[in-house]
């Protein structure tokens, strides 16, 4: 198996910089331009915070890329870390939905081998699912413990992992 390196789609990203910018702007302004009672200023402060925080995160998106090999997931940027697939100790596949009905969302994973640091990606990320397959080999050749939740996500994706099927 060769390395592949994946990336945040560039439509994606910037989507999220516009949304960013947008409540930075529509928050901070107000706190620069009118005279606001305290209350409100702290309302805005905590608006304009989050979303810096989202534009931070957005950045940090931008500039980091993912190498998925054979025997690791390097996440190389400004917040770079290196999970092992041998090591691997912790996999996470949450699904977050947009809607009542859950018939729409996102998923995201966590993972982390051990002694370094969780790398969590989205399912916005290209190649989401090339990552979530391989995580999930090294969870079973690792004997790596499956939440109920992360074993029902990744039957929804359709990997299915030895060991970690539902008890009827």
């Amino acid at each position: 198996m060769s390395s592949a390196e994946l990336r945040y789609p560039r439509q994606t990203l910037w989507a999220d910089y516009l949304r960013a910018a947008a409540g930075v702007l529509l928050c901070g302004a107000p706190l620069l331009l009118l005279d606001v009672n305290r209350w409100l200023a702290g309302l805005l402060l905590a608006g304009f915070l989050l979303f810096a925080l989202f534009l931070a995160r957005t950045a940090l998106r931008h500039h980091t890329r993912y190498v998925l090999g054979p025997d690791t997931l390097c996440a190389d940027g400004p917040a770079g870390t290196l999970v092992e697939w041998a090591r691997l100790d912790r996999l996470k596949l949450s699904y977050f939905s947009t809607k009542r009905d859950r018939s729409d969302g996102w998923m995201q994973l966590s993972i982390g081998s051990t002694g370094g640091r969780m790398v969590k990606v989205d399912s916005s990320l290209d190649g989401f699912h090339d990552i979530v397959e391989r995580a999930a080999r090294a969870a079973e050749a690792g004997g790596v413990g499956l939440s109920e939740a992360t074993r029902a996500n990744l039957r929804s994706m359709g990997i299915s992992v030895a060991g970690q099927e539902e008890l009827a």
